[in-house]
């Protein structure tokens, strides 16, 4: 019993010592910067929608976009027309001349 007990010790030290901010999500633009390089992700793309959102003085948090996709509907439906916005609203946007 106090074998298993050791082992659930060192379990749960090891995790305890592990770095949350080795697990940080580095982004730049729509993209998440790996080792391997560029990678378009939806959490970098929500980042730049809030950031962007940001910019024009809307009062939002990365989080707020992430977690409420009618926020990311109605920003990019605001705001989806600015040129750092085309991929990340690229779903959300009727293209121009439509007539709805």
């Amino acid at each position: 019993m106090s074998r298993h007990l050791l082992c659930f010790a060192a379990v749960v030290a090891t995790i305890l010592v592990a770095s949350p901010a080795a697990a940080r999500i580095e982004c730049r633009d729509n993209f998440q910067i790996t080792k391997y390089g560029p990678i378009s992700t939806p959490y970098c793309e929500e980042q730049q929608i809030a950031r962007v959102a940001r910019s024009y003085g809307m009062a939002v948090t990365d989080a707020e976009v992430r977690n409420n996709p009618n926020t990311k509907v109605y920003l990019c439906q605001i705001i989806g027309g600015d040129n750092r916005l085309k991929g990340s609203c690229a779903g959300y946007n009727a293209p121009r001349g439509f007539p709805w």
